[in-house]
């Protein structure tokens, strides 16, 4: 199977963790980092081999974010992101961010102006590779309520620009119900609904996934790896139609399976749950959508007819426009 020329589409990117590493490693000294090695860009930039927790995946973006200093590079680097996509063989993509986290530690940077450089530099690559990119605004669940309800607002106000709202970060100690009502009042303005949820290998990972669809409105699950766990669960995603933006080596990596050989894909795939393929931070795990592939092929014998089926799947339930996914994906 010619897996790296297969047409894809993508529904969970983060574009804080989608840099180009030749991007990283030239500004890097700019934000006081020095690269004497590859050893050394590793160390700041990469995550590889597992880690123990979800936490401490999540602490590691924090030398990557601080790239975002000026709208010039953020305008580079969105295009950049899907300039690769392209080069993946992705024709519908859709990126997402969160506003609280790009303008951290950026003195000089709002919302508004990241934004704006971030559309600027999709819209560039849309024209220039024929592809359909949506953006997705990201709730940071282990900031204050009162960040959310302001993230919310920007997303809405930008409905134009803005495909739909997530809800990321480690769910373990942080409770989604409390976002609902920010979650609902987005939906009702138009903007699609994904949540992270049943991410990390906890007894109440199952749980988490119901919370987002009852009290948030999610239309999509971001991972919901740990559904297996329950048939309860799993009969709801089915029954419901609500597809998993599964990612397989991501979800190795931050330990929500053990070894890739244990991950669910192939039995939720088989039970009828629907199933997409992503991988969440391309930049920083140093893969690609066709790892991914390659991956669920060697080792779930994944056939190009089933690639076919989770593509889909993910067009059915991409949030961008019917006319603009058509478009770019005949």
């Amino acid at each position: 199977m010619d897996l790296k020329n297969t047409r894809k589409i993508a529904l969970h990117r983060h574009l804080e963790l989608s840099v180009r590493h030749s991007t990283l490693k030239a500004l890097a000294p700019q934000i006081g980092i020095d690269l004497k090695s590859d050893q050394d860009f590793a160390k700041y930039f990469l995550i590889t081999e597992p880690m123990k927790d979800l936490g401490s995946v999540l602490s590691k973006f924090l030398d990557t974010q601080k790239v975002f200093f000026n709208e010039k590079i953020i305008e580079q680097i969105s295009y950049e992101a899907c300039e690769d996509a392209h080069n993946e063989g992705i024709k519908i993509l859709e990126l997402r961010y969160a506003p609280t986290f790009l303008v951290d530690g950026h003195k000089d940077m709002t919302f508004e102006k990241a934004h704006l450089a971030i559309v600027k530099g999709v819209q560039r690559a849309e024209k220039d590779f024929n592809m359909a990119v949506g953006l997705i605004c990201i709730i940071q669940r282990i900031l204050p309520v009162a960040d959310a309800e302001s993230v919310t607002d920007f997303a809405i106000t930008h409905k134009d620009t803005f495909v739909g709202l997530d809800l990321a970060d480690n769910e373990v100690g942080f409770d989604s119900k409390p976002f609902s009502s920010f979650f609902l009042r987005a939906k009702k303005a138009g903007l699609g609904i994904t949540v992270h949820a049943g991410e990390s290998d906890v007894p109440k990972a199952p749980r988490y996934i119901l919370d987002a669809i009852e009290h948030l409105g999610a239309q999509r699950i971001g991972h919901g790896v740990q559904c297996y766990r329950d048939p309860n669960v799993m009969k709801h995603l089915i029954d419901h139609k609500i597809p998993l933006e599964l990612c397989p080596t991501s979800n190795w990596l931050t330990g929500a399976v053990k070894n890739i050989e244990d991950h669910p894909f192939r039995t939720l795939y088989d039970a009828g749950v629907l199933t997409t393929i992503n991988s969440d931070d391309p930049g920083i795990f140093n893969i690609d959508l066709t790892h991914e592939y390659k991956l669920l092929a060697n080792n779930f014998g994944f056939t190009n007819k089933e690639f076919e089926v989770c593509n889909a799947t993910a067009y059915e339930h991409s949030f961008i426009s019917e006319d603009k996914k058509k478009k770019a994906w005949s």
